[in-house]
């Protein structure tokens, strides 16, 4: 259906211009009066409006005053013969979308009412999509209406509930930190402290004592016991991020943890009881570190015993118009901005791109565009350079995306098949060892520490 442009003008021959010039794009009702068209607008509401600003009887700028008390929230743009600063003033104060002077350019007229179409277009998308956000957000934040999405849900409801160990898989940046708060706030010990530490963020020296704490003068440095993670975390959830980068000589001591629920402090000789939920979370194939021996069989399976698996974003692209308008709204108010539309032409780059950085990566993406954005709504050119060229792919792009998504679940399906052995998995693809494991490094199924030698 064409969007309805009405036009308010006492002349007919200026009305007979506006919609012959505007016809082929738009429906365009004329009304020679603001009080024939108000009568009008109850039955049929335009989607834009164009008025003369000085007309006999009620004036555009009162007309514009009255579209709002109605309710009416069309673009309005104001046009006149008579044009000053002033006028111009006046009527945006008023609200008016833009003003133009007579005698009108027919491509410029156009133009600027295409761009308030699309204005409209928008503001109703977002609308949708605002409302649609509402049914599609958990109570714990987690966006998203996509099938995989909705089962991982319904995978948390499930294993919330109960004390098990649970380890959340999926690639950086797909939002396991906010599936661990889920668990947690769903859980018996939501009343109870949530606690975090990234594994791979703990120096090697220091991870001990940062889980179990220590009594003074454990070793140099220590001169007050200090209560660990473990310690802070009592009734409630501990929650390991990254927890491939456990180094060997804890891995026992997690394990204890997880059978007996003790622990002991360094440099103490007492055992301590420990009430803790553990949740664990990695961007790793844990079961390649087992098959080489860099992670302890028996703790994978300890901590393995209720999976939770997060997609990635480009495996979920029906999400991508939910997350932006969430996250447009999420930073335009701590950028103390005004919410924008994401753009047609923006939304589809959106979509295109490929996303390595997963959620945490279009995140960004939207703050910067609101950062740098000077219309409407955001753009193309707002977006980071990368992002806007995956628009221009087309058809080549997303064949390449799709021959990427299936070998990628191929190869991890694989390596699953030969326990995490890179040598196994490439005699089963047909593949040399050292032109699989480039494959696999690629799409992160092994990270760039492992070597072909220690498969």
């Amino acid at each position: 259906m064409k969007p309805r442009v009405a036009v308010i003008d006492d002349l007919e021959p200026a009305r007979q211009v506006m919609a012959r010039v505007l016809g082929h794009e738009f429906t365009v009702p004329v009304y020679e009066s603001v009080t024939a068209a108000l009568a009008a607008f109850e039955s049929e509401p335009p989607d834009v409006i164009i008025t003369d600003l000085r007309m006999p009887g009620i004036d555009g700028l009162t007309g514009l005053r009255l579209f709002r008390d109605k309710g009416i929230d069309a673009p309005v743009i104001v046009m006149t013969a008579y044009a000053s600063v002033e006028t111009a003033v006046d009527a945006m104060k008023a609200g008016a979308f833009e003003y133009l002077r007579k005698p009108v350019d027919p491509e410029a007229l156009e133009l600027l009412v295409r761009r308030a179409a699309e204005h409209v277009g928008l503001r109703k998308e977002n609308a949708r999509l605002r409302r649609e956000l509402q049914t599609s957000r958990s109570p714990q934040g987690i966006v998203g209406k996509s099938p995989s999405v909705q089962q991982m849900l319904e995978t948390i409801e499930r294993v919330a509930p109960s004390d098990v160990p649970v380890l959340i898989e999926g690639e950086s940046g797909t939002g396991k930190d906010l599936v661990a708060r889920a668990i947690h706030a769903q859980s018996r010990r939501s009343a109870k402290p949530f606690v975090a530490l990234n594994m791979a963020a703990v120096p090697e020296s220091l991870a001990e004592s940062e889980l179990f704490g220590h009594e003074k003068g454990a070793f140099s440095g220590a001169a007050t016991a200090r209560h660990g993670f473990f310690a802070e975390a009592e009734g409630g959830t501990l929650f390991l991020d990254e927890i491939g980068a456990l180094i060997p000589a804890l891995q026992p001591k997690l394990l204890r943890v997880l059978q007996d629920g003790d622990y002991i402090p360094v440099g103490s000789r007492q055992s301590r009881k420990a009430d803790v939920r553990i949740v664990c979370a990695t961007n790793e194939e844990l079961k390649a570190k087992v098959a080489s021996g860099a992670f302890r069989e028996d703790l994978y399976y300890r901590i393995h015993v209720m999976p939770v698996h997060l997609p990635a974003l480009r495996q979920r692209r029906e999400d991508i118009p939910l997350l932006a308008d969430h996250f447009v709204g999420k930073h335009a108010q701590k950028l103390n901005r005004p919410r924008l539309p994401v753009s047609p032409e923006a939304l589809r780059a959106l979509l295109e791109y490929r996303w390595p950085g997963n959620v945490r990566e279009l995140e960004n993406a939207i703050e910067r565009a609101l950062l740098l954005a000077k219309g409407d709504s955001l753009r193309v050119e707002d977006l980071p350079p990368e992002v806007r060229t995956a628009e221009s792919d087309g058809a080549e792009g997303s064949y390449r995306r799709e021959r990427d998504d299936w070998e990628r679940r191929y190869l991890d399906q694989t390596l699953r098949e030969a326990a995490g052995n890179v040598a196994k998995a490439a005699e089963i693809a047909g593949l040399h060892r050292s032109t699989l494991y480039e494959k696999l490094a690629r799409y992160g199924l092994v990270t760039p520490a492992e070597t072909p030698s220690a498969a």
